[in-house]
């Protein structure tokens, strides 16, 4: 197998085409991508992707099911704030959208949200440990000492 530097330094007319295709090939998927991303609210464009255009409908990749809802909901106001985007910026003068199309398209790994444990302050467990013994002998007076110790 040879280095990379050696396919990029070669000679060879057939690879150099190729290798210019696959990287004005990219070039278009990354003016795409930051086409919708200046179009879409923030949080829809982190959670989302886009795939290409086809008939002048943007393929979008949603990354859940409850994103790709929320894009067909606003696929009006995003239609109409890509239209405007393409007629006024030169640089997406090419990217004629007429339609949003979206597909569900789920990460093989999602970051799953990490989960702080909570405490309590030691004002709030001393409080909690005076209203136990206001309430004497109870179910409730027994979980608040709980509550109070884990603090």
């Amino acid at each position: 197998m040879r280095k990379i530097n050696a396919l990029l330094n070669t000679n060879n007319s057939k690879t150099n085409k190729q290798f210019n295709m696959l990287v004005a090939q990219a070039n278009a998927h990354l003016n795409l991508q930051q086409f919708w991303e200046a179009a879409a609210p923030r949080a829809i464009s982190k959670l989302s992707s886009v795939g290409n255009i086809n008939n002048e409908k943007l393929t979008v990749y949603a990354h859940n099911n409850s994103v790709a809802t929320k894009i067909k909901l606003t696929s009006t106001s995003l239609l109409t704030q890509l239209q405007n985007l393409q007629k006024t910026d030169p640089f997406y003068k090419h990217c004629k959208v007429t339609g949003i199309k979206v597909k569900v398209q789920v990460k093989s790994q999602q970051k799953l949200a990490s989960v702080e444990p909570r405490t309590l302050s030691r004002g709030a467990a001393t409080t909690l440990r005076k209203l136990a013994a206001d309430l004497g002998d109870t179910t409730l007076a027994d979980k608040l000492n709980k509550l109070a110790d884990n603090s």
